[in-house]
């Protein structure tokens, strides 16, 4: 792109000061200027945010087609989500988050590629790391959410990636966080391990809804990578993405704390006036009996909104995580004593009581994802693979089984390279 960047925004009239405009405004960028090496970490930093805000306008609608969410507001095409509608590529709210995901997919890839090129002019090469970590964790979120993607180049049309061929982003995201893992140190060394155990177990759990597969649920994949990424982390090791008033907002975060659009758990209002529309309400914990502690910390840090309302932050991966990757790999390879060892180690944390020798550990493991991954963008494919649906799906609006969200309509309309 040759066009200077706009970054003024009201001209002072010029014959009420009687001076010449025509100089060069030294604010003014072009696309050229990016190859700077001092650019380089706002290169970086500029891709890691845009990548957030899109990915969090796509959290918001996966969390209402879920049972972590539920539509209190006024917007019917939220409506449509809630009940469980994922492919109509005219929802406005899919539509509207279709520019932000690919805008974070885009600039993480030119910042891989600027600052590649730099060689041995790049200042600091954990502005590279971060780059290679933005550009697999948005393949990752758009492979988990997506029914079929394109990548384009600007004004350059790209082609449709294919809904057989989706789990390609999975390798993609792989690819990358190995070129990181030559070079990461220290957190960032932790942070792409775990990315690394997270996508592969993600990858193995695409093949379990590609066609949905409820006889065989459990996947054994990440998890020698996870136990590595767990012996590096700290007690309850988080790593988060970050929200403020100087960066980007959490979208999800607005439509529940602010606009109110949405809930967490059953809103008794809505229930008390339509039994069964108020959303699924907040399980127990199967050992205690009571309200699960996890989810409802989690639910009290989203609501606090990150110090205002827009910025709660949400966990990319973390020790839970990694524990419950190691425990599945243990149920999927029929080793359920393995599987309850690794999730009272989970549990651990949280100083709760362990599940007894016998308990089912199965119906463990899935309680425990959903307890400890929570607003995290886990819960649709479990809820597929599982065969669990929320209290708010109807036939009348529900899409089959395994269905994701769809190349949405501007870009079928502005792409020639798609036929709706």
């Amino acid at each position: 792109m040759k066009n200077k960047t706009k970054l003024i925004s009201l001209f002072v009239v010029f014959t009420m000061i009687g001076c010449d405009l025509d100089v060069d405004n030294p604010n003014s960028l072009l696309e050229d200027d990016l190859a700077d090496p001092s650019a380089a970490a706002a290169l970086a930093n500029g891709a890691w945010n845009a990548s957030l805000r899109g990915i969090t306008y796509m959290m918001m609608p996966h969390a209402v087609a879920t049972d972590e969410s539920v539509w209190i507001g006024s917007r019917d095409a939220w409506y449509q989500i809630d009940k469980g509608g994922m492919t109509n590529v005219y929802n406005e709210f899919v539509d509207q988050a279709w520019p932000y995901i690919s805008e974070g997919r885009w600039m993480s890839d030119k910042a891989i590629a600027v600052l590649e090129g730099l060689g041995t002019d790049l200042p600091d090469s954990d502005d590279l790391v971060l780059s290679y970590l933005t550009g697999a964790m948005v393949r990752v979120y758009i492979a988990d959410m997506f029914e079929d993607f394109v990548y384009s180049d600007k004004t350059e049309a790209g082609t449709p990636i294919g809904a057989a061929n989706m789990s390609q982003l999975y390798d993609e995201a792989l690819a990358l966080l190995g070129k990181a893992q030559s070079i990461a140190t220290g957190d960032n060394a932790v942070r792409v391990l775990s990315l690394i155990a997270r996508t592969k177990h993600a990858k193995a759990v695409w093949g379990k809804v590609n066609p949905v597969n409820t006889a065989s649920p459990y996947v054994s994949a990440g998890a020698s990578e996870a136990a590595s990424a767990a012996a590096l982390m700290s007690a309850d090791w988080k790593w988060r993405m970050n929200f403020s008033s100087s960066t980007v907002s959490n979208y999800m975060s607005g439509q529940i704390n602010d606009r109110q659009e949405m809930d967490l758990f059953q809103n008794a209002l809505v229930e008390t006036a339509t039994p069964g529309a108020g959303g699924d309400p907040q399980p127990n914990d199967p050992v205690t009996g009571l309200l699960d502690s996890r989810m409802s910390a989690s639910a009290a840090e989203f609501r606090a909104g990150g110090g205002g309302t827009q910025w709660a932050p949400v966990t990319i991966t973390s020790l839970r995580e990694m524990h419950l990757i190691i425990a599945e790999s243990e149920k999927a390879g029929g080793n359920d004593a393995g599987c309850l060892a690794e999730l009272n180690a989970l549990r651990s944390l949280d100083s709760l009581d362990p599940y007894p020798s016998g308990t089912d550990a199965g119906t463990a493991l899935q309680h425990e994802r959903r307890a400890n991954l929570f607003l995290q963008s886990r819960r649709l494919s479990d809820m597929y693979r599982f065969n669990l649906t929320s209290t708010v799906w109807d036939a009348v609006e529900k899409s089959p089984a395994g269905s994701y969200f769809p190349i949405t309509i501007s870009e079928i309309r502005a792409n020639p390279n798609i036929s709706q």
